[in-house]
């Protein structure tokens, strides 16, 4: 289960990350408007979707190439989310169920407060 933390500890963990994504020159990932990437918005229908079923323990999230990017050099990465349910006979503990999401909104624009 992902830990809780409190506000100040998320504000400085966030601002230390995007202290070392917007170097000149380094290794930031962007969005596809080339602004330094900083989060995703995952809506609550999306949410609900994966959660629908009822076998599903959680979400899935893995990092990818966005798709508009596909064979470029380009920093820009997306989320790709599933619903995900124990596995019975799989090498991993769990398997993907449902719908396969893919490309949140970034951040920015699509920010919240705590950064």
């Amino acid at each position: 289960m992902a830990t809780i933390i409190d506000l100040a500890q998320a504000k400085s963990l966030i601002q230390e990350y995007r202290q070392q994504n917007a170097k000149p020159g380094g290794p930031a990932l962007v969005t596809p408007d080339k602004k330094f990437h900083n989060g995703f918005f995952v809506d609550r229908k999306t949410i609900e979707d994966m959660l629908s079923n009822p076998n599903v323990l959680g979400v899935s999230i893995d990092l990818a190439k966005h798709p508009n990017f596909t064979g470029s050099s380009e920093n820009v990465f997306t989320l790709i989310l599933s619903g995900a349910e124990p596995a019975t006979a799989a090498s991993t503990p769990y398997v993907n169920t449902g719908n396969i999401y893919c490309a949140p909104p970034p951040c920015p624009p699509f920010c919240t407060n705590l950064g």
